[in-house]
């Protein structure tokens, strides 16, 4: 499969899987508080366990055949879930559940722009980015968080997120979200 195709289906698999988690934390933190947290550390725990303790597993083949990068399939095995499962722990502990969903929507939407945008228009190169998939990333992530919370926070939360993701040399699924909790908590 080529590059281009298999990171189209993975920001599709991003952006949808964002939206949902969004949705849950949204509809389910008010009445469930933190335990809202326990399917998704045990879905952590099971990403982890599944590649090394069942290799041959189809679903997890077929999971990391079609959505996993080449590079992570043999040292790290459905990465870029598990450091985005460990990332929206942050906002989901600390922040209130707008800014919680706000959170995670500008890392969900803005990296699947940041990446289609980037590949597809990219010409003035940043580092290892383009600074067309960082508009990208703005835009998309000013909107997204701009449904839950006051726009001029929206404003500062994708501003703020746009710079991590350019220049953050650890992974964004990490970065992003403790970034904005912490940056959430002086607005």
């Amino acid at each position: 499969m080529d590059e281009d195709r298999l990171e189209f289906k993975r920001q599709m698999v991003h952006l949808f899987n964002g939206s949902v988690i969004g949705g849950l934390v949204y509809a389910l933190k008010p009445v469930y508080g933190l335990w809202i947290l326990v399917p998704l550390v045990l879905s952590l725990f099971i990403l982890h366990a599944v590649p090394k303790l069942t290799p041959d597993l189809k679903v997890a083949n077929h999971l990391l055949y079609h959505f996993e990068r080449r590079k992570d399939i043999d040292n790290f095995p459905f990465k870029g879930a598990i450091f985005y499962g460990y990332g929206i722990i942050f906002p989901i502990v600390l922040l209130e559940t707008e800014y919680a969903v706000a959170t995670i929507l500008v890392l969900s939407v803005g990296d699947a722009f940041s990446n289609l945008v980037g590949r597809k228009y990219g010409r003035i190169r940043i580092l290892d980015k383009s600074m067309e998939g960082t508009l990208g990333f703005f835009f998309s992530a000013w909107l997204a968080a701009s449904l839950l919370v006051d726009p001029t926070h929206a404003l500062i939360m994708a501003a703020v997120a746009s710079v991590i993701e350019l220049f953050s040399f650890w992974d964004d699924n990490i970065t992003i979200p403790l970034g904005l909790s912490l940056l959430v908590q002086l607005l």
